[in-house]
């Protein structure tokens, strides 16, 4: 090895290491108030005011107890599951047909409707807040699961996506798919549908969290403690509460994020793959 070659490698080295740490040193200053969160949730009142950084003498339980009955936890959380998971799979649903119409179809004006629907993602939500509070009241939906469920049905987000992906389908299997006789659906549904769970992933989980960690909307469309999200259940129980307790409060954040940590843990690898895959193999 020459010179120049050795000290091009050694270059090469110090710069992945200087990468990795400052990659983990984001990594740790990102995580940190998670594990802070988790630490706290298992101390005891006295601890928590003393040394507020050390680890607990011994777990307290009660916190996770009390947190647990305050927040209505299975109620709250099975209709935040509820709804979170409607919306995403809905989206999935409607997203598809759409992004694949826009991919593959060739119709009068696709481009103007399609840049559209990408405008819609520049609007604010709160603009059309008052607007789809009124349809709602009219159709007499407040304080009900569709109230919470059928607007979140479709977005520019999830046909944007998906068309993205499905462009990369290659058109000789859409050709051949028709020279077997199959028709737009068949071809969706045998071909597409298959070739893009990860993307089809991708959506679920960011319609999912999207909607599991809303509050506004459901503040505003329930006021029935049975129709209680969690976010909802958290800020009530907080307010009930208060802060100065530390240890329930932060259990109480710990069960509330839990359902989302484990859904990314179990479809992390399909996530990003959806992320970051352009083709198809």
């Amino acid at each position: 090895m020459t010179v120049d070659a050795a000290r091009r490698d050694w270059r090469g080295r110090l710069f992945t290491l200087l990468i990795v740490l400052v990659v983990s040193v984001l990594a740790a200053l990102w995580l940190f108030p998670f594990v802070w969160a988790v630490v706290v949730s298992f101390k005891d009142p006295s601890e928590i005011v003393t040394d507020i950084w050390a680890l607990p003498d011994r777990l307290i339980w009660d916190n996770y107890a009390s947190a647990f009955d305050g927040l209505n936890y299975v109620r709250s959380l099975g209709n935040s599951l509820f709804v979170a998971t409607s919306a995403a799979l809905l989206q999935c649903v409607t997203g598809t047909l759409a992004a694949y119409a826009f991919a593959r179809i060739v119709f009068p004006g696709r481009e103007i409707l399609f840049t559209l629907f990408l405008a819609t993602l520049m609007i604010p939500t709160t603009v059309t807040l008052t607007a789809n509070f009124l349809i709602l009241q009219n159709f007499g939906w407040i304080d009900t699961y569709a109230a919470l469920i059928v607007p979140q049905a479709a977005s520019g987000f999830a046909i944007f996506l998906l068309r993205q992906f499905f462009l990369t389908i290659p058109n000789e299997l859409q050709d051949a798919a028709r020279m077997d006789g199959a028709g737009h659906l068949r071809f969706l549904w045998h071909v597409v549908v298959p070739l893009s769970r990860p993307a089809l992933t991708t959506v679920f989980v960011f319609i999912f969290i999207t909607n599991y960690n809303e509050f506004l909307w459901p503040l505003i469309m329930t006021s029935s403690e049975d129709m209680r999200v969690i976010q909802i259940a958290l800020s009530t129980y907080t307010a009930t509460e208060g802060i100065t307790d530390f240890g329930p409060f932060m259990a109480a954040a710990v069960l509330t994020l839990l359902p989302t940590v484990i859904l990314f843990a179990f479809l992390q690898r399909a996530f990003v793959r959806g992320i970051t895959r352009t083709g198809i193999k």
